[in-house]
């Protein structure tokens, strides 16, 4: 233990500090182009005026969707409408 040679030690740990350098670097590489990818995902979503632009999936979910709430409220109308009449009659 008393003749530790850190010259040796440095040279031994060299490869594994520069691997991991490597690593990072190329981690941090791969987090700008998952950011770059989801800037140009997110510019097809929202207009320059900030607007959010509907997918067609979704238009096409929400037109379904406003279809059976116009059929619920024609039928809730249709009910209020025979119980106003049978109110009326004595």
């Amino acid at each position: 233990m008393q003749n530790l040679d850190f010259s040796k030690i440095i040279a031994s740990l060299l490869p594994v500090l520069l691997a991991a350098i490597g690593w990072l670097i190329t981690s941090i590489n791969d987090q700008d182009r998952r950011i770059y990818e989801l800037q140009g995902q997110m510019m097809q979503l929202i207009s320059p005026q900030g607007e959010i632009i509907p997918s067609p999936g979704n238009e096409i979910a929400r037109q379904k969707i406003r279809e059976e709430m116009m059929a619920h409220f024609h039928d809730l109308k249709v009910r209020v409408t025979l119980l106003e009449k049978a109110a009326e009659k004595p």
